[in-house]
């Protein structure tokens, strides 16, 4: 199942039908039953993810930190640079290239807030 639009849903497994707790056994002769009933057991299944990523590595941290100056200073990537706090609303990626030709993804994450 892709769950990339926000409010998607998958059911990975049904969960079995639940017991009666100890609240349902409570009376007036006896406030705190010591027993319980087991539910009936769930579905069980193996799966195998596949997470999808925007970049490598995520430059987090909070506003003002420098995180987009850095970005600029090892990439290409040009995001908005500005003296006053939540410049970065969007994530911004750049790509840093290494000598032997291999390049990793480098995202400029919005600031986190106290």
């Amino acid at each position: 199942a892709d769950l990339a639009k926000e409010g998607s849903v998958f059911i990975a497994a049904k969960g079995g039908a639940g017991g009666k707790g100890n609240a349902s056994f409570k009376c007036s002769v006896n406030q705190t039953p010591k027993i319980a009933e087991i539910g009936a057991d769930g579905e069980r299944f193996s799966y195998t993810l596949e997470l999808r990523t925007m970049a490598d590595i995520g430059l987090i941290g909070f506003p003002n930190a420098g995180k987009s100056t850095l970005l600029q200073a090892i990439s290409r990537a040009r995001p908005k640079v500005a003296a006053y706090p939540f410049t970065t609303l969007n994530p911004h990626i750049g790509m840093v290239m290494y000598e032997d030709l291999s390049q990793i993804a480098v995202a400029d994450l919005p600031g986190l807030v106290a």
